[in-house]
């Protein structure tokens, strides 16, 4: 299996956190009228289409540079902590990293795949949540077993097309819990999985961590799911890619 270095967060290219500024534009405006309840005029209608328009013709852009396979987004600018990323040249690309910086969160990492795609459990565990929301759309949420310090961590799988797990489910490491897709407003119509790991806590805003730490080959070194890692034990918490690589 090849594989393509990539060092992070040293020259940020034009289309990374793409997605990011896409929705930035935006994402107010909606929250307002969705959430709130407030109404918008013609004009903000036709500023979200020529926002949209505009985003949508970059983002073909960015997904040209990004390729669909083997690479990943840098960590931005601002990011004090990238990490040093080695992606399958065989994996979904990555088109957004973890961020945790006050006011410019963005609390696990995107996978970018066509809508439809089996999305995978990155570790073995019972699923708690699964359920539908309007700003998230259909997620899934997995408890993971205790690790060495008795302490749990749950994993979190977002705009989801179609949830297949139920809550109750036990689920194994590699095990399709549903497939990929644009629910949610947040998605902004960009088909991808929005992945968070929420280490030894379950509040997202102090236990959520960057997924890239818990790879079973390493932190940084993204591990596709094969049949051999069903057997890991549990004493530390290791993740698998939570989609197929080709």
């Amino acid at each position: 299996m090849g594989a393509t270095m990539h060092r992070l967060g040293r020259m940020p290219r034009v289309c990374d956190d793409f997605p990011l500024r896409a929705k930035s534009l935006t994402e107010p405006v909606f929250f307002r009228s969705l959430i709130l309840g407030w109404k918008i005029d013609w004009v903000q209608r036709m500023r979200i289409f020529l926002l949209f328009t505009g985003a949508l013709l970059a983002l073909s852009g960015c997904l040209s540079d990004e390729k669909a396979f083997g690479t990943a987004a840098g960590y931005g600018r601002s990011y004090h902590t990238p990490i040093d990323v080695v992606m399958p040249a065989n994996a979904p690309s990555i088109t957004q990293q973890f961020r945790k910086i006050e006011g410019n969160e963005h609390y696990g990492f995107d996978i970018h795949a066509p809508i439809g795609t089996p999305v995978l459990a990155a570790a073995g565990g019972k699923v708690i949540r699964s359920y539908w929301g309007p700003a998230f759309g259909n997620q899934i949420e997995i408890l993971h077993p205790a690790d060495s310090s008795g302490k749990t961590s749950r994993t979190r799988y977002v705009h989801l097309d179609d949830r297949i797990s139920v809550v109750g489910d036990q689920v194994a490491r590699g095990q399709q819990i549903g497939t990929l897709g644009i629910s949610g407003f947040l998605s902004s119509g960009f088909p991808h999985l929005h992945f968070e790991t929420l280490y030894r806590g379950t509040s997202i805003v102090r236990s959520a961590r960057d997924p890239n730490l818990f790879w079973v080959d390493g932190e940084g070194k993204v591990t596709c799911y094969a049949p051999k890692h069903d057997g890991l034990g549990t004493d530390t918490f290791l993740l698998t890619y939570p989609v197929p690589c080709n």
